[in-house]
Parts: structure tokens; sequence; C-alpha cells
């Protein structure tokens, strides 16, 4: 779950900002929550809080008691990495922007572009550094970044994860790791697997074949909504 967090004191701006996040994540087809503040102290303490997981700030550079550098002073003092979009209608914080570490500092009006060129790119920040599978075998705790990940197979009571370097068999059940992994990367096309569409090199007549020449099978069943979600999938990779 990628989470968004966006502050702005101007309700018209938060919810427009809101909306369109929204909108350019369902076209990316990456599961989201999105959290709004119109007030930059409440949110700095949402952020800064032990149990805050979020994976993305948008913040309006101006506000009322404190500004959104003010703010990210703030959450970097505390060590916090999180990944900042500024958003205003002024170039003139842009500099100190950079003194923060922002990821993007972005103009009203937004365009759509840019500000979904920002939440792809704060999507793949995280998503290299902190996605994972997690799952025990034995007194074992793996943690596989979804990025190694081939694929997964279904056999009786055991779910084989496939990376790169090994095969893990773990006791976890299938549906249960299917509900672990994102939608946007993974897609089950048989009862008994899930490709990382990322390591498919193409679709034929009821087979996937990875990139690393190994056959998955396709259901029937599946097979024209299998060719719609690579087709997608490959469509996202060339934006």
């Amino acid at each position: 779950m990628f989470r968004v967090a966006i502050c702005d004191d101007e309700a018209t701006s938060l919810q427009i900002n809101q909306i369109l996040s929204q909108q350019i994540l369902e076209e990316e087809g990456i599961k989201c929550s999105i959290d709004t503040f119109d007030d930059m102290l409440v949110m700095t303490r949402a952020l800064s809080a032990e149990s805050a997981d979020y994976d993305v700030l948008l913040c309006d550079i101006l506000a009322v008691g404190m500004n959104g550098i003010e703010a990210a002073e703030e959450l970097r003092k505390l060590g916090e990495k999180l990944p900042i979009v500024f958003i205003s209608s002024t170039a003139e914080y842009a500099l100190d922007g950079y003194r923060v570490h922002a990821l993007r500092y972005l103009q009203k009006p937004i365009e759509m572009d840019k500000l979904r060129e920002a939440l792809l790119e704060a999507y793949r920040i995280r998503g290299v550094v902190e996605e994972c599978l997690k799952f025990q075998v034995g007194d074992r705790l793996y943690k596989i970044p979804f990025n190694e990940i081939r694929y997964l197979e279904s056999q009786g009571r055991d779910t084989l994860v496939i990376t790169g370097s090994e095969i893990i068999c773990s006791h976890m059940k299938f549906s249960d790791m299917e509900k672990a992994l994102p939608e946007e990367l993974f897609y089950r096309c048989h009862r008994s697997y899930i490709i990382n569409l990322a390591f498919a090199k193409n679709l034929s007549r009821y087979m996937f074949l990875t990139k690393e020449n190994v056959e998955i099978p396709v259901s029937q069943q599946l097979y024209n909504d299998t060719k719609k979600r690579f087709a997608e999938f490959e469509l996202r990779k060339k934006r």
C-alpha cells in the first residue's frame, strides 16, 4: 500500500491535489491511501509519530504559522527520509526546497504529467528501499524485495518463492502470499502461478516466457485478461 500525505491550508487546493493524486495512482494500478492535512503543525506531528509510515508528502510551501520548509526541517531533524514534493504558486522558495532535500518542486496550477512523474519517482524510491515480501520458514524470517522475486508457485500446501538466486519453500498459503504482493507488479495467471510482470519477456498462447527463459503457464480462462494486464504493464514502463 502506497501511503500519501497531502498538506495545504487552502481547501480547494487540498481537494484538487487529493483528487489528482488518487486518479494518477489508480491509473498506474498502484494501491494507495491518502491522508489530508490543512495545518502544518498537525501534519508535522502526524508524520513524526512512531506509527507513521507514509511514502510521500505533497506539501504547499506557504502556510499560516509554519511553512513547508520549516515543516521539512523539523522532519529532517528527526532523521525522516520521507520524499517531499513541494507545491506552490511561487518559485521563490525553490532553492530552500533543495536545502531540505525535496524530491520535486511543482508550481500551481499543478500539471498532471509533472505530478505523475513526482508520485512515480517517490513510488520507485520507496519500493526499492522498503517493499518486500515477509514470511516465516521455521525460525527464519525472510524479507525478499519484490523486485527480486521472479514468480511464485503453489505446490500442494506449500508455496515456492523463486528469486534470481534461490527457491524458498514456505508453508504460507498461496492465497495469503498473493494478498501480500502489489497488484501493479504481480499477476496470478494460473491457479498455481503468480508472475512478476517485470521479469516477463513475452506472452504467447497460454504461456509466459520469463527473461531467464522459464515457461510459466497461463490458464485458458485468464488468457484474455492476462494479455490486457501485460499490455498495460508494458505501456506504463514506457511512460
